[in-house]
């Protein structure tokens, strides 16, 4: 019986799997310190509702250079940090090495989440994973936590 699935063939199936990898991102979720997730629904009531009950923590971004769905935002808020000098957003690149990857895994337990996907970024008691999430909930998660003169109720965890 004859081959028909020959090196050239497995090489393309091995880049194209290797490309869905980094085109399509694995996972999309806004979730809270006690491990829920929410919608964004949920969201939009949260950040116009309540305010969070500390947030002395640094706003963390995890990426990794070489994951696709980093890249957009990771550009993205460099170049809004760029516009907006007063934002601080602690930049922290996983390749770096295990101290990066041990940052990060406390604080999924913290969230009490047991899986680790990237991008994800912090907000204290929030964190949003996914390109779209944090591109298009960046702004308005990072005003409601860094803001002070909201009469909203404290978010307790």
């Amino acid at each position: 019986m004859k081959n028909y699935f020959g090196s050239f063939q497995k090489a393309f199936l091995i880049l194209l799997i290797g490309m869905s990898v980094w085109i399509i991102p694995g996972s999309a979720t806004v979730f809270v310190e006690d491990g829920k997730e929410l919608t964004i629904d949920d969201l939009y009531e949260m950040v116009n509702t309540t305010k969070p009950a500390n947030n002395s923590a640094p706003v963390v971004f995890f990426y990794d250079p070489e994951c696709g769905p980093c890249i957009p935002v990771h550009e993205y808020l460099e170049k809004y940090i760029s516009d907006h000098p007063v934002v601080e957003v602690e930049m922290v690149n996983l390749s770096a090495g295990p101290e990066s990857e041990a940052m990060m895994s406390d604080l999924y337990i913290q969230h009490n989440r047991s899986m680790m996907n990237t991008p994800v970024i912090f907000f204290g008691p929030v964190g949003l994973e996914g390109t779209d999430e944090i591109i298009n909930g960046f702004e308005m998660v990072y005003r409601w936590y860094t803001t002070e003169d909201c009469n909203c109720q404290s978010l307790t965890s």
